[in-house]
């Protein structure tokens, strides 16, 4: 089977570098229980985008949650960076999550293209941050206004649906 064919093989690739950068960064006891956490919560919401993969908001959270995750990452790194005397053990550890902060841009990025794929729009991100509505909201009908379409079939007999009239 090809991998193009796979059903969410992005995702589950995505799903599998983050485990394996979560899980070694973690070994060393320098980092802190919040590092466990927010990885854990990005974790579920890349195993709940996988199980639902119709839905939207699972992989919007993911984007958020590995967003945030850059600067919480810095912000651990500065406050509980191993000292040099500190075991060989510590050191890989925090290095590993060195290099898992530098692929969590390209990671987001990943994950706003297959929010893309999954909503069928292009241009997600710039439709959020500009505010523009998406193509379904451009269509929409006025219910007061109405249709030259439901005008012209709203004629009944001699009585015009589209304009009330007395009995």
């Amino acid at each position: 089977m090809p991998l193009s064919q796979i059903r969410n093989f992005h995702l589950k690739i995505q799903f599998l570098i983050h485990f394996i950068f979560m899980s070694v960064a973690s070994m060393g006891g320098w980092s802190a229980n919040a590092y466990l956490f927010y990885n854990s919560i990005l974790i579920v919401l890349l195993l709940w985008s996988i199980y639902h993969d119709q839905s939207h908001e699972p992989i919007q959270l993911a984007i958020v949650v590995n967003g945030s995750s850059i600067l919480l990452d810095i912000l651990l790194l500065v406050m509980a960076f191993p000292g040099s005397n500190d075991r060989a053990r510590e050191k890989f550890s925090a290095a590993m999550a060195i290099l898992h902060l530098i692929i969590r841009p390209f990671s987001t990025i990943l994950l706003i293209k297959s929010l893309e794929e999954r909503s069928g729009a292009s241009g997600v991100l710039t439709g959020l941050l500009t505010g523009n509505r998406s193509e379904g909201a451009d269509s929409y009908e006025d219910i007061e206004r109405g249709s030259s379409a439901a005008h012209s079939s709203a004629k009944v007999g001699s009585y015009d649906f589209a304009s009330p009239q007395p009995l």
